[in-house]
């Protein structure tokens, strides 16, 4: 390898994102095989402590690209600051999360560059004689594509969420970290973010949830559907399901989950009804946490849960629905009845 992986990361609220970390860790998996060196590149304002998790995960070097304008998301912004980084690290390739950030700025940057842009890589590799090999989801995820490029070629790859997970952090790493202030003029932006606001349960794509609600051939039917999305609701969760439920017509077709589908890495997965075929499993693989319902106790689905029940769905929701409300009502009158700091201050004032 002729120059470094780069990765570009990306921060939500203060944080790394999930999928950024999984970009960091496919890159050290490609320098691992071939050789090099892992870079990082870290935009933001008051970002820098991050750069230690970045190491932890795999990076060798992290530059943090620091600078006010940078605290929310500008395509103008991201391009003028990061651009320069970018080309002096110059990257034998360089890979992001593919997340609508970056396919608001990157693909202007590979017009001006004259370079492939890959969107929804499930698989970054470098094969003998230094050939990127990069393989993707084609077609709304009905197809896997195999592209090998020229050697030498630079390109950028966006990686799909949730293909991989995230693994453990290595603690004690060392790595070079390098501030970069930019000079930027932010009243020449023509976009820039006001606010980010947290992603609706309902309308979330899958890829992004944190909890998902799964239903499959054992719901039965729109009405068993219903059911797990009132609990879906009640959870905060996401409702999606297998491919034969949505061929039926129980779900929508963008909310069905496997290697056809949508892959997913929530913290928790809630299988109803669901067997745990190949295709299914291959896409809920990186869940922190799965829970399987299955009146079959020879199910798949069962055995590679982290918790598995064996019995009959439409008699356990509804005994799951009953205890939430009965919490949630719990909370509502704890809630109405707490008194306000200005409350107490009085009756202390009148005692």
């Amino acid at each position: 390898m002729t120059g470094p992986v780069v990765v570009i990361a990306e921060t939500d609220h203060g944080a790394l994102t999930p999928p950024t970390l999984e970009c960091v860790e496919e890159a050290r998996d490609v320098v691992a095989e071939r050789g090099g060196q892992m870079h990082a590149i870290l935009p933001g304002h008051g970002v820098a402590p991050l750069a230690e998790t970045l190491g932890a995960h795999g990076a060798d070097r992290v530059t943090v690209v620091e600078h006010q304008a940078l605290a929310q998301f500008s395509a103008d912004g991201w391009l003028a600051a990061l651009e320069p980084v970018l080309r002096a690290s110059r990257p034998m390739l360089f890979i992001a999360p593919d997340s609508g950030y970056s396919r608001t700025w990157l693909p202007r940057l590979s017009i001006r560059w004259r370079i492939p842009l890959i969107t929804n890589c499930s698989r970054i590799k470098v094969i003998v004689d230094g050939y990127p090999e990069i393989y993707r989801f084609g077609h709304d995820g009905r197809a896997h594509e195999r592209q090998i490029w020229a050697r030498g070629t630079l390109m950028g790859c966006l990686l799909a969420p949730g293909v991989r997970g995230v693994g453990a952090a290595r603690a004690r790493r060392h790595i070079e970290i390098e501030t970069v202030t930019p000079a930027l003029d932010p009243s020449s932006f023509r976009d820039r973010t006001l606010k980010t606001l947290p992603p609706d349960p309902k309308t979330v794509d899958l890829a992004d949830a944190e909890r998902i609600i799964s239903g499959g051939l054992g719901v039965g039917g729109t009405d068993g559907m219903a059911q797990l999305r009132q609990l879906a609701d009640a959870l905060g969760a996401t409702l999606g399901g297998t491919r034969v439920a949505a061929d039926r017509g129980w779900l929508d077709e963008d909310r069905f989950i496997g290697s056809t589908g949508k892959i997913v890495s929530p913290k928790l997965y809630v299988a109803f009804g669901v067997s745990g075929a190949g295709q299914h499993v291959a896409g809920i693989g990186a869940s922190e946490l799965i829970i399987a319902v299955n009146t079959d106790r020879t199910a798949p689905m069962l055995k590679m849960a982290d918790l598995g029940v064996v019995g009959d769905l439409h008699q356990i929701v509804p005994i799951l629905l009953g205890k939430l409300q009965a919490l949630a009502g719990e909370r509502n009158e704890d809630a109405v009845h707490e008194p306000e700091p200005a409350e107490l201050a009085l009756s202390a004032a009148g005692s």
